[in-house]
């Protein structure tokens, strides 16, 4: 416990290659660095209000209580602070007549959770007109889409609790057993080139029919990306993961834009930066664009695309501009996880993998935990991690295109060893 303080902290901060503990203990890449009582009480109080400024008087009633202290040992404070972070003397900048501000990246850890309002949850049934295994394969692909864009926002009934609660031949009997708030059926219709996903949504209270809909399947990420706008608009308050989306048209592009970063081509990349970049002129304050665009970056670096270095700096400051909207967005933790390691900090980004893997999507921290080892020559974990990656989401196109990589990486040792 920090002793200048009155009561027990339970937070610890991560910010590039340092990590303070809930403890009191402050440590860069791993190793404990020693920081003098009040030192350590200004600067946790500097983390705790990241990125908006900290009045002295503020600092100087909690630092030193019932004690009639003067401005000049506070400035010795942020002297010792500024010295400490010698290669960042930037994070405390001074804003003149008002306090002090910490400027970098802080992600806050062991936070007592919140209460939050009940997220309306869906059951997806597999779609009629299909053989049972192409029926499942598409159920599943639903379920991952809606996750992804609505994270808690909605609670996406896994396949396997549907599966348990019988056939899907009455929809209605199987809406009531389930106790979802909203039901998504669906049929297939055509061939060729006539494919279509006839749709209906059902509020589960009364399996009332809310919307239903003909859309054109021939290319399923499209057709994927309007059933996501669809329950977006049709289920009442929910928006894609993030509090601010201003609008349906900024939702539109987001959703499109997850769609091509999904498919992972070299154009596709390039589609969904104007479409992150679109969602930005619209509504910049709306989180998800932020860490979409890192997508963008972190694909281009991984397929050989431009400047690497450049990549990662452009990656690393839109993860920091969606932090800074949304503190608590796990998509962006994940990804600035990553970013802290491709940064040179590795104990740094361990610490916010794990905190990622206990609330994250599991394919999502998986693949990025999966190039994190990769990075570090760790190529054994990083087979491991991608291979339990590709057992939750078989279909992500950048978990394949990171298991080639690896495997030709441990091929290549194997060849130098028997040489």
């Amino acid at each position: 416990m920090d002793s200048a303080t009155d009561h027990p902290l339970v937070k610890s901060f991560v910010f590039d290659h340092w990590l303070l503990q809930s403890d009191g203990t402050l440590m860069r890449d791993g190793q404990g660095v020693h920081v003098p009582p009040k030192e350590l009480h200004v600067l946790r109080l500097l983390l705790q209000s990241a990125g908006t400024v900290v009045s002295k008087d503020y600092l100087l009633d909690q630092v030193w209580p019932r004690m009639d202290a003067a401005e000049e040992s506070l400035t010795r404070c942020i002297y010792a602070l500024r010295k400490l972070f010698k290669d960042n003397k930037g994070y405390i900048a001074t804003v003149y007549g008002q306090g002090y501000r910490f400027t970098g990246v802080v992600v806050e850890l062991d936070v007592p959770g919140q209460a939050r309002a009940a997220a309306p949850s869906l059951a997806v049934l597999p779609f009629r007109h299909l053989d049972e295994v192409a029926a499942l394969d598409l159920q599943d692909l639903i379920i991952r889409q809606l996750t992804t864009a609505f994270g808690e926002a909605l609670h996406v009934i896994p396949s396997g609790l549907i599966a348990a609660s019988g056939a899907v031949d009455d929809v209605r009997s199987l809406a009531g057993r389930l106790a979802a708030d909203y039901c998504l059926s669906g049929r297939f219709i055509g061939s060729g080139e006539q494919r279509q996903w006839s749709v209906e949504l059902i509020r589960g209270r009364d399996q009332a029919l809310v919307h239903g809909q003909t859309l054109d399947a021939c290319d399923p990420g499209e057709a994927l990306g309007a059933l996501t706008c669809l329950v977006a608009q049709r289920v009442p308050g929910l928006r894609p993961v993030g509090e601010r989306c201003g609008s349906y048209a900024v939702a539109v592009a987001y959703l499109n834009g997850l769609c091509s970063v999904q498919q992972h081509t070299v154009q596709s990349l390039r589609d969904a930066l104007v479409l992150f970049r679109q969602c930005l002129k619209l509504d910049a304050g709306y989180a998800p664009p932020w860490w979409g665009l890192a997508d963008v970056w972190l694909g281009q670096a991984m397929m050989g695309l431009g400047e690497p270095e450049r990549a990662i700096e452009e990656a690393y400051s839109a993860v920091s501009s969606a932090l800074a909207l949304d503190p608590g967005s796990v998509p962006a933790l994940t990804r600035l996880a990553l970013l802290t390691s491709l940064r040179g900090c590795e104990q740094a980004a361990q610490v916010l993998f794990r905190r990622c893997l206990l609330s994250g999507d599991p394919a999502d921290v998986l693949y990025f935990h999966a190039w994190h080892h990769w990075f570090w020559r760790r190529n054994e974990q990083a087979a491991q991690l991608i291979d339990q990656c590709l057992a939750h989401d078989p279909g992500c196109v950048r978990a394949q295109i990171l298991r080639m990589r690896i495997h030709e990486q441990l091929a290549w040792i194997g060849e130098r060893r028997l040489a």
